[in-house]
């Protein structure tokens, strides 16, 4: 029986190449068919190997599926391999699984050690990336703020307002800005931004979110906040 939904994605070991495409499949239940099914795929002598990256357990699997291709067809490359340029499938998909009850299945991590290397590359890559950013985004603001590069992204600080701006980097330059400890402010933080043309989304934590923006933007954003929010509570 089919009940396992993956996404699984393509990694050169060598580290030369880097490949933007995902499988989003379905197999037979359990971790073991699931590690299975990877070297069936990764079975040969190439550099360039299998990796999954996340997968669910649902009763229906195989129309889980078919919804999931038709939803992801504008962006098919051939089968059931997709174009992912900004890696954030895997993101996008978390909501849906939620809200058809599918459970997550723990992946475990291969420890083949030209896989675990190019995972380390990736992080070292990333942590290389988000500092860049960092510095670009402490370039474009006037008002400087306390700054950190953290696992999660360039994270800013500021005592002023006592928020704290978290930048999830996007491949595409369409970055995420979560602002934190807004909760309790929320609803004057979205009115604000909104009345300056940004539409912004409540996260998980109850903060405000404005999603897909530049470099340029993000700075703009945290630049307007600083500058001008004063909440009506206050």
């Amino acid at each position: 029986m089919q009940n396992i939904i993956y996404v699984m994605r393509h990694i050169d070991i060598g580290g030369n190449v880097d490949i933007p495409y995902k499988k989003v499949g379905v197999t037979g239940a359990g971790n073991a068919t699931l590690s299975s099914r990877l070297q069936q795929i990764s079975n040969t002598k190439s550099p360039i190997k299998a990796q999954c990256i996340a997968a669910w357990e649902h009763s229906d699997a195989r129309a889980v599926e078919t919804a999931l291709h038709m939803l992801l067809d504008d962006s098919r490359i051939e089968g059931e391999w997709f174009v992912d340029r900004d890696d954030s499938l895997v993101e996008r998909m978390h909501p849906i699984m939620n809200l058809i009850g599918a459970r997550e299945v723990p992946i475990e991590q291969s420890n083949d050690p030209y896989t675990k290397s190019v995972m380390q590359k990736e992080v070292e890559s990333k942590q290389k990336t988000d500092h860049i950013l960092l510095g670009e985004i402490l370039d474009f603001l006037s008002k400087p703020l306390r700054s950190s590069s953290r696992i999660a992204g360039p994270t800013f600080f500021s005592d002023e307002k006592q928020l704290t701006y978290y930048v999830n980097a996007r491949k595409s330059g369409k970055h995420h800005l979560s602002i934190g400890r807004s909760k309790d402010v929320y609803e004057d933080i979205k009115e604000f931004l909104e009345n300056h043309g940004f539409d912004v989304e409540q996260g998980k934590k109850g903060g405000a979110k404005v999603l897909s923006i530049s470099t340029v933007t993000v700075a703009s954003i945290i630049d307007l906040i600083e500058h001008e929010f004063v909440p009506v509570n206050t």
